[in-house]
This record gives structure tokens, sequence and C-alpha cells, in this order.
């Protein structure tokens, strides 16, 4: 596939002292460069910062109140319902907040947890302790139907039907893979879900139809090989369904790369009929998370952060109560966390293709129509564990939130994770945010709510 092209610069520094935006196949780093047309009003960028609001505790399942969280994935808020989705791994389950009180009385309450009941045989795969074949992983809700979304390993999606019930599924289909069923998007038009198995090889993504019950029935796979004008070596990510277009758009960390820290990635543009229709390159960022704002622009999470001299940055280290922001990472040059923030209507290029300094280093980003902010997650953070806020339209950077790294020797034997912060989600109805910690994060709300086997914590601006 051709990809299209930008101005290109002749060395790494040059690039990042430049205004103009570098984007090349293979070429350049990618820079800041002026912010899109609005067709609408942005975010407030004089709004309060966010601060802690309230801890929503993780107390294992009822069968096993004793389990903590640790490992976790994508999380999910739907306009229609109120509802927050989690998967919980650890848990084996799939963690329902109730965010406006319309179930259960309480706004921002624990309302349940699908796992291992009767009706649901058999159950998630839970945390096998490598992502590959954990699960449950990336979930959705549909706005138009009532339906909870769930990829699962091996290779599965499990789909329930909150009308009738909560805890026993409707759906349970292969994607045919070998590993897990990961992030997904729903298009409410067809009503087709598009579901991505990651850690296969090649990465491909489903395109699932969904019945107005919730039944599934996978309909054609897309595969990201270079005989498809793709060649993903490490894997594939977030995707998100663009009305506008009508497309999914999928980031695709790294192309024609050694399989993790190479230089060249981007997003794709898939239609509802499973062609591969565009390839919008984005460099020296490792795209992973992908949301869409205003006026069609696209925010895309970088996962990996390079340095000037465009080498990819190691992983950060956890933290101590000494050191609570984490050990910054090791680079070559000074580290360059950056997101990036592309327009496909315009084709991602020159002007509409913005680059924001300063957050990165995560996985999936989300946006809330509410306030028009972006919500970044910041694992990998040179600063360490945080999550950041972008205003959307003028495309700045506007706080980052530190979070506390987990406490190791409150759980002997069971180490925290380098990336304590990855999945994230608001609500456009109360503008809160929702970030899940792994247990032992050292937080205790207002109401003596702590996180010691694991967490949603939800922070506002109010």
């Amino acid at each position: 596939m051709r990809a299209r092209s930008g101005s290109l610069c002749t060395s790494a520094k040059k690039c990042w002292r430049s205004s103009a935006l570098a984007l090349a196949a293979g070429a350049a780093l990618l820079l800041l460069g002026s912010a899109t047309s609005a067709q609408e009003q942005g975010a407030d960028p004089n709004a309060p910062a966010l601060r802690l609001f309230r801890i929503i505790p993780i107390d294992g399942t009822a069968g096993n109140p004793a389990t903590r969280m640790f490992s976790f994935d994508i999380s999910f808020w739907d306009p229609t319902s109120g509802l927050y989705v989690l998967g919980d791994r650890s848990n084996a389950a799939l963690d329902i907040v109730d965010t406006t009180g319309k179930f259960t009385g309480t706004p921002d309450t624990l309302y349940g947890q699908i796992g291992a009941n009767p009706g649901f045989t058999p159950g998630f795969a839970g945390d096998t302790g490598t992502t590959a074949t954990s699960g449950p992983n990336g979930v959705a809700i549909a706005p138009n139907i009532p339906c909870i979304f769930a990829g699962d390993s091996p290779s599965r999606v499990v789909s329930f039907n909150y009308s009738v019930s909560f805890t026993t599924a409707v759906s349970a289909v292969s994607t045919g893979g070998l590993f897990r069923a990961d992030e997904m998007a729903f298009d409410p038009k067809d009503n087709l879900l598009f579901v991505v198995n990651n850690a296969d090889t090649p990465p491909y993504g489903t395109l699932i139809k969904v019945s107005s019950s919730c039944a599934l029935s996978p309909l054609k796979y897309v595969i990201f090989t270079g005989a498809n004008g793709i060649n993903a070596t490490n894997g594939a990510e977030q995707p998100v369904w663009d009305p506008t277009t009508n497309m999914f758009y999928i980031s695709i960390p790294e192309i024609n790369g050694p399989g993790g820290g190479g230089p060249n990635g981007g997003v794709a543009g898939i239609t509802t009929s499973g062609a591969i229709a565009t390839f919008f390159p984005i460099n020296f960022c490792q795209p992973s998370g992908l949301a869409l704002g205003p006026n069609d622009d696209l925010l895309v999470q970088c996962t990996n952060v390079f340095d000037a001299t465009g080498k990819v940055c190691t992983t950060v280290v956890p933290g101590s109560q000494s050191k609570p922001v984490g050990v910054p990472a090791t680079c070559t040059g000074i580290a360059r966390p950056q997101v990036v923030v592309c327009n496909p209507s315009r084709g991602c290029t020159g002007p509409s293709l913005v680059s924001v300094s300063g957050p990165g280093g995560g996985d999936e980003a989300w946006f809330n129509p509410g306030d028009g902010n972006y919500y970044i997650t910041a694992g990998n953070n040179p600063v360490g564990p945080s999550f950041a806020v972008v205003a959307s339209v003028v495309n700045t950077f506007n706080q980052q939130v530190p979070t506390l790294p987990p406490v190791p020797q409150l759980t002997p034997g069971k180490p925290p994770s380098a990336g304590t912060v990855h999945s994230i989600a608001a609500s456009a109805q109360s503008n809160h945010v929702y970030v899940p910690l792994p247990a032992n994060t050292d937080y205790t709300d207002s109401l003596n709510n702590n996180c010691t086997q694991g967490c949603i914590a939800v922070f506002s601006a109010q």
C-alpha cells in the first residue's frame, strides 16, 4: 500500500527543533505541528485540576473474596446505560460499575461482576501469567442495543444481554486464533463488532455481526500482513468506529520492524466489508490507544517513548515509597514522550497531524465529550506512572496526574507491574474519570475506601 508522505527531516535532532511536522515512513521524527481548525469548541484550558474523588474497591469475587487484582485490561463507559465495565483478569470477571445510580441507587458503586457462575461456562481464562493467554481483555458496550462484549482466551469473544441477564452469556464465538481476542470497537449503524487478535502471528481483526439480542456471527478476517498492505510486526492495538468516514480505525504499533521498539507505525482504516482502505504513517510513537474526538480527530496514544536521537527508551521501572513517581526511563538522549492527533478526513498529514509533547508511554486512550478532554494513560511515562489530560480541538497538554505505585511488601512474593496505569475511561454525564489500579496502591478516599485488594480510582475536577 502506498504510504502518504509529508515533509522530511535530515536528522533527528533537526526534526525535534523544527516546528513543522515531520512525517515519512521510516525517515524522520514526528514533531510539533499546529492544531487543526476547530468546528467545535474544545475543552476549557482553565478548568480545575483533577483530584482523587472516590475509591471503588474490587475485593475479589463472591466466590473468592481474598483475590487481589493485579492484572486487568481495558475499560469502557456507556452513555446509554451509564455502566462502566473493566476486564479484570485476576478475578476472571467483568467488573461492572453503576456510574449514575440508575441500577443501585448510588452513583459510582460496584454493581456486580460477570464471572464464574452456572450461567457462564466455561468462565473467563483469568490471569495465566501472560497476557497472550489471559482474559477478559478488551471490552465494549453497544450504545443502541443492550449488549456487553468481552475478549477472552483462547481467541474467544463473549456477549451478554444486560436487559436479560448480567451473568448468562448470549454468545461465545471463536475468532479462529491461538491466543486471546483483545481490544474491540462497535459500529452501531451496521451492528458490527471489530475484534483484534493482537498476540497471534500475524495479528488480525475479525468483523462480527451482532443481532438485536446480542448473538454473535463472525463474518470476515482482516489480516495485517505485507501481502495485504500492512506488515504489522508488533501486534495491533485499540480500534475505534468513525461514523463520519464509516470506517474502523486501528492503531498499528510497528510495521516492517524488529518486533518491538521500531520507529515506524501508524493507523489503518478498515471498511465495514473488511478491506484495508488506507494507512496513515505515524513514526517514533508505536501507536497503541486510539480515541475519536471532535471534528473527526483521532487521538493516537504512543506506547513507547523515543529520545531526541530516535532511539526507543527502556521501560520505566516501578517506583518505591522513597521515589513514588518511579524511576525515569533510560534513554540515549532526552526523552520525548508524545501523543498524536490525526485527522483521517484530511489525510493525517501536514497540519492535520499534530504532536502533543509531554504525555505518552501508555496504553488506552479515551475522549470525553462531556468536558472535551482526551484522557491518556501513561504507565511508562518517564515522569512515572500517571495519566494525562489533553484538551481537544486546541490539542494542548493540560495536566499530568501522578498515581501511586503499588507497595510490593504488602503482598510477599507478588511484585508490582512496571506500568500501573494502562486503562482509562470517563463519564460524559458526570465528567468523572475512572482509572483501575492494582492491589496495594496506597490510596484511601474520604469514605475510608482503599485499594488494598485493587480498585477503580475515580478522579474529578468538581
